[in-house]
């Protein structure tokens, strides 16, 4: 286990805020209010782990240093005639109430060609986006809870399901198109900004910068300048094969100067 890497993975993690504040088309966010974490946790991130289950992780060793927050039960697989249904990712007590909290921490970048606000943030290869997934939660994931298969599992903690509210702990960083960096958005939070993104035409702009393609679990990472830095060559025939594969990399890009961002190139026009 890398214990630095995981240890920058998760301080890039604390730093992502939340996608918005209070209630989202109907989605309350859990009223998670900022506080110290001490230390670091300790995950092997070598086993193959998706960036999703390595999220889950963290919320919990974060959580675990709340005194107001008891963890019941986490990662709750939910069966029906050796059927996976689905999985509820915590319950928790929190101030002497019981919540159901689905972890939810995605990339989105803003498409302005699509009709509104929340239509807008597509994921890097366009099979995601900000509406499917809420509608995902609201439809799928958040009633699970209240199925009856989920009522022997809650039964075996001497609970049930009228004695829970229903929250998320939903983080996102944000790229915005070069030409529409400064629009302000009304629904989510602007901080969850993160850089932008770029077709591979555009890149001939950036002929003099230095260039670093982390792996997918780094793109939780601050970018900071202890990598190997490409130069533009071989950036450039890196992110052709990438894109040949219809695949979006989030880049990190460094000016002469030493100012760096991170950056998406995407595929699609």
């Amino acid at each position: 286990m890398n214990t630095l890497l995981t240890n920058k993975r998760f301080d890039g993690f604390l730093a992502t805020p939340f996608l918005w504040e209070g209630s989202l088309e109907g989605l309350e966010m859990f009223d998670h209010v900022d506080r110290k974490v001490v230390g670091y946790p300790a995950v092997d991130t070598e086993a193959h782990i998706r960036l999703g289950k390595l999220v889950e992780q963290f919320v919990s060793f974060e959580l675990e240093q709340d005194k107001t927050i008891q963890i019941i039960k986490s990662n709750v697989q939910v069966f029906h005639d050796q059927v996976t249904v689905g999985e509820i990712d915590l319950l928790v007590n929190h101030l002497e109430a019981c919540v159901h909290l689905e972890i939810v921490y995605k990339f989105y970048l803003y498409d302005p060609s699509l009709p509104d606000e929340l239509h807008r943030w597509v994921g890097p290869n366009r099979k995601d986006s900000l509406i499917y997934k809420l509608a995902k939660l609201r439809e799928k994931q958040l009633p699970l809870l209240y199925n009856p298969v989920t009522a022997d599992i809650l039964n075996e903690l001497n609970l049930t399901s009228n004695k829970f509210v229903q929250r998320l702990y939903f983080k996102a960083q944000l790229f915005m198109p070069l030409d529409h960096k400064n629009v302000r958005h009304n629904m989510i939070n602007h901080k969850c900004i993160k850089g932008f993104y770029i077709r591979f035409k555009d890149l001939a702009h950036y002929t003099h910068y230095s260039f670093y393609i982390p792996p997918k679990l780094d793109w939780l990472v601050e970018p900071h300048p202890e990598v190997v830095w490409l130069l533009f060559e071989d950036f450039e025939k890196a992110v052709v094969k990438i894109l040949n594969d219809r695949t979006s990399p989030l880049c990190w890009m460094k000016s002469p100067a030493g100012n760096m961002e991170k950056m998406f190139v995407v595929w699609w026009e």
